[in-house]
């Protein structure tokens, strides 16, 4: 396998490719200010389990606010929303140097208070800003290049997150104090400060002159909401994206407090997940180009479920506990990445361009329902059951991902198969078959990677000749 991250830049326009400079400043800043170590800095301070889902939360179910933004987004134009709104997500985020202060004169409850303030107020700034990005997004990447461009901003995501969660889990080899969480909080403001001059960079997202610029945003909602496959579209996308939540929302602190896992461990297998996604993510993109989003959906999802069932099996008492949990957590980030994928690509694929702001803010809201209130839930459940809450958690999270990735076959029908009836399903052969299927795709073995390869090698003969 080869990295495909050079490959890929050269296929895309420079647009898209200016967008993916900004997009890996952004990445390090959100890493390090509301990636893993956020979940661990709380639990060092003793934040309870239902606070942390709450914490988690703030960041999805924040992005609601693009709904009421949109006609500004509209009138004043993406580029400029989101220049003023990310930086003063980072200014805001600057409040939680105030923690050992506020746990020193004051307790651990006020840290708390000011750890939850800071990450909510970053949140805010990012969601006013966010209902810029999908718009700004469709208007520079083609139409050819949507699968491209997102399985290559997957691959550049994973190889900052493995260097980042490097760093972090060195930071952190003795996090006796809160000093290497600050560094960690520093470093990723800085960036995101940096990351605003390559945003300004990109082409694109201007305002447009409407006379009623609330009548005609909103318009584009009524549009978006009388496409029932559209909407049908989103449920699904927003039960898959729960369904992943759950392990997501639960897995750092499980751990944390089950396992003892010191926070240099837990990075370390967090970065060791970035790296399968980021070996694996190209031949992903090219499933999803070659043999349509539903497909890619459904078996990266299927992936993903069957890592959650393997969470159930690193118990504390188990012998082999560690490397089952390493292989599940490499295995859930590359499904989940795989699965982000295609399913931002499917999205895409349902927006009319005249209305894009409408079909993307209804997108944005109804997946950040999703995604904001299953860390809750996972939260509260692991709050009142304890140790059996984490095994809830991964229960629901490996069921439901089955069942949601069935419905994604019968909802995204961007190929030409056609669905399955109950005598499919109950086919003992069908999961033998799509494991099988699903481990030759990750492995890079799929036709619809070789062909691409073929089609690469036949370009660069030409090129040269």
């Amino acid at each position: 396998m080869q990295l495909p991250i050079i490959s890929n830049l050269r296929e895309l326009d420079n647009a898209p490719r200016r967008f993916l400079l900004f997009i890996a400043f952004n990445v390090v800043s959100w890493q390090c200010i509301v990636g893993p170590a956020l979940v661990l800095f709380a639990r060092k301070i003793e934040m309870p389990p239902t606070w942390v889902g709450f914490l988690i939360s703030f960041m999805p179910i924040s992005t609601l606010l693009v709904v009421f933004v949109a006609p500004l987004i509209t009138r004043v134009g993406p580029k400029r929303i989101m220049l003023r709104a990310w930086f003063l997500r980072n200014l805001l985020a600057c409040t939680v140097f105030l923690t050992p202060l506020a746990i020193q004169y004051g307790s651990l409850r006020w840290g708390w208070y000011i750890l939850a303030t800071s990450t909510l107020s970053f949140c805010l700034m990012r969601a006013l800003g966010s209902g810029g990005w999908l718009p700004w997004l469709h208007e520079v990447v083609p139409n050819g290049q949507r699968g491209l461009y997102f399985s290559t901003e997957a691959a550049i995501t994973q190889l900052l997150n493995v260097m980042i969660m490097l760093g972090q889990a060195y930071a952190l080899r003795s996090a006796k104090t809160l000093t290497p969480f600050l560094a960690i909080y520093a470093v990723g403001i800085a960036s995101g400060l940096v990351s605003l001059l390559w945003m300004w960079r990109v082409p694109g997202g201007e305002g447009k002159p409407v006379e009623n610029a609330v009548k005609e945003t909103y318009k584009t909602y009524g549009v978006a909401l009388k496409d029932k496959s559209f909407l049908l579209f989103v449920l699904t996308a927003a039960l898959c994206f729960s369904s992943t939540s759950w392990l997501g929302s639960a897995s750092v602190m499980y751990m944390r407090d089950v396992l003892r896992l010191s926070p240099r461990i837990i990075m370390e297998l967090n970065s060791a997940a970035s790296l399968g996604v980021l070996l694996t993510i190209r031949a992903w993109g090219r499933y999803a180009e070659h043999n349509g989003s539903g497909r890619a959906m459904f078996k990266s999802l299927t992936g993903h479920a069957l890592a959650a069932f393997m969470f159930l099996l690193a118990e504390p008492t188990a012998r082999y506990r560690l490397p089952i949990l390493a292989i599940a957590m490499v295995l859930s980030g590359i499904f989940g990445a795989a699965f982000w994928t295609a399913t931002h690509r499917a999205m895409l694929g349902y927006m009319p361009e005249e209305h894009r702001v409408g079909y993307s803010n209804i997108w944005t809201a109804g997946t950040a329902l999703a995604l904001g209130l299953t860390p809750i839930l996972a939260g509260a459940t692991i709050q009142h059951f304890d140790g059996l809450g984490f095994q809830i958690c991964f229960l629901v999270s490996g069921i439901a991902g089955i069942v949601c990735a069935i419905a994604c076959r019968y909802v995204v029908r961007d190929n030409a198969d056609s669905p399955w009836g109950l005598r499919d399903i109950l086919n003992p052969v069908l999961p033998v078959r799509t494991l099988a299927r699903i481990a030759w795709i990750t492995l890079g073995l799929d036709e619809s990677n070789r062909d691409k390869n073929l089609a690469n090698q036949e370009r660069q003969r030409i090129v040269s000749n």
